[in-house]
Parts: structure tokens; sequence; C-alpha cells
């Protein structure tokens, strides 16, 4: 299932994107540039979710965002998100890392200030 979460944000920044006063990439690292924020922490909350049954107790403690992208007609939009991942099997007190990205959609919400963002289809795994 794709991991969703969406962020109130301020109408001026909204409205900046709408008219191309800032590029999508300014208006991504203005959400989520503060390491530590509430919307930080929204990021990398949705990125843990999708490792969440791989066990070990995953966290993502920083991400990169590229390749994005914005229609303006649509109000919607695009990135992909790179991140480094932490397990920690406490049982056995291991430690692992890996990379990983994701890509998530945005749409400039219905409600005022809104914006959703809807992660990738999560890949499903053939038991064979």
């Amino acid at each position: 299932m794709r991991e969703k979460f969406s962020l109130t944000l301020e109408e001026a920044l909204i409205q900046q994107l709408i008219n191309r006063d800032i590029t999508v990439s300014g208006f991504l690292e203005s959400i989520f540039e503060k390491k530590g924020s509430m919307n930080y922490i929204a990021m990398c909350e949705g990125l843990v979710a999708y490792h969440n049954k791989d066990g070990g107790s995953p966290e993502v403690a920083e991400f990169d965002i590229t390749e994005s992208s914005f229609n303006p007609a649509m109000l919607s939009g695009a990135f992909k998100c790179s991140f480094a991942i932490h397990f920690h099997y406490t049982c056995s007190d291991i430690h692992n890392n890996a990379k990983d990205t994701i890509r998530w959609d945005f749409k400039l919400g219905d409600k005022v200030n809104t914006v959703m963002f809807i992660g990738e289809e999560p890949w499903i795994r053939d038991a064979e």
C-alpha cells in the first residue's frame, strides 16, 4: 500500500510555487529544510514505513530530494527521495545499513494550505 501524509503550509509559499516565483526544488527545500522539524520528521516516518516489515527497527535520519517536477495546471508534482536506512536487530545486537530511493507524488490539497504526499506502490516479492 502506498504511504500517504499531508502537511499544512503557508499560503504564500504555495502561491509562489503556483506562480512560478520559486522552483519546485526550492519549494520542497523550504518544506523540508530544517532537520528535526515536524515536516522533516513526517517525511522520515513516511520513508521508514516502507521498511517496517523488514524487521530490525528501521530508522531514517536524513534524506535528499532529487528529480523534482511540478505541473501548475494540475497543481501536482513529483520527486525522488534518496535516503539511508539503519536497522538495529536488538535480540542479536546487529546493525545494518542500506540505501533506498522512493518516488513521491504531491498534490496541492483541496483544503486551504495543504499538500498531500503519496509514495510509490511498494514492491511485492514472490515466494518463488
